[in-house]
């Protein structure tokens, strides 16, 4: 089997698909690849299943595995924790399938310290009608939830100059095979840094863009001044 031997990690802003993409891969070649089910505190969504899509436990669940050394990186996102347990990393014998992680920017930038060997590739959306659009359809959301969600991920675009590899997920089939090649050490994988640079300047201008009509939906009286310290939390 070539490829490489540590996981296959993909990161990048909610809204990017990465969660998708992963699934697509263990879907389409789970003789190369095994889903990575992370732990998280947060109440399980309609159609979700403890063990298939997360770990759903208690705060005090989640705490004592910390302390135990029972997570290779874990962090707090809108309140609840998300973490990767360290049994997931195992190095496997053989040839046998990877792990495959889709995680936020600073649990990829952990799971890089341990030294694993993992392969990480940045998940850019298409574009920002496109990215929040899919953040806005979930329709599990407020106005002021989105709002905070898109404030999130443009922290996380500004993480993009730490990260060497990145595929725009525009269509799910195309997404695949650049991942693959990715995996498989191929050229023509990934997107180039001055389109991977302009990209991200229109996310982030459609995303603020979004925000300031978020929060004049949701108190059409909100200043300016008010507004603008929460735009830096």
């Amino acid at each position: 089997m070539s490829g490489v031997a540590g996981p296959l990690v993909l990161v990048g802003p909610s809204g990017a698909g990465k969660t998708t993409v992963a699934n697509e891969l263990v879907s389409a070649h789970p003789d190369r690849f095994v889903p990575s089910v992370s732990v998280t505190t947060r109440r399980p969504r309609d159609g979700e299943r403890h063990g298939r899509d997360y770990l759903f436990v208690s705060r005090a669940e989640f705490d004592e595995m910390i302390r135990g050394g029972r997570l290779a990186e874990w962090a707090e996102v809108h309140g609840e924790r998300y973490g990767t347990p360290a049994d997931n990393l195992r190095e496997e014998s053989g040839d046998g399938p990877v792990p495959v992680l889709d995680i936020d920017v600073l649990g990829a930038g952990r799971i890089l310290k341990r030294g694993t060997g993992a392969l990480v590739i940045f998940i850019l959306p298409p574009g920002p009608a496109e990215w929040i659009g899919r953040l806005a359809g979930r329709g599990t959301e407020s106005p002021r939830e989105i709002a905070r969600r898109l404030r999130t991920a443009l922290g996380e675009l500004r993480a993009v100059p730490l990260f060497e590899r990145f595929v725009v997920n525009a269509e799910l089939d195309r997404t695949v095979r650049r991942v693959l090649a990715h995996w498989a050490g191929e050229p023509g994988g990934g997107a180039s840094a001055s389109e991977v640079a302009a990209r991200c300047r229109r996310l982030e201008d459609g995303a603020r863009s979004e925000i300031a009509r978020l929060e004049e939906t949701e108190d059409p009286t909100t200043t300016n001044a008010e507004r603008a310290p929460r735009e830096r939390e």
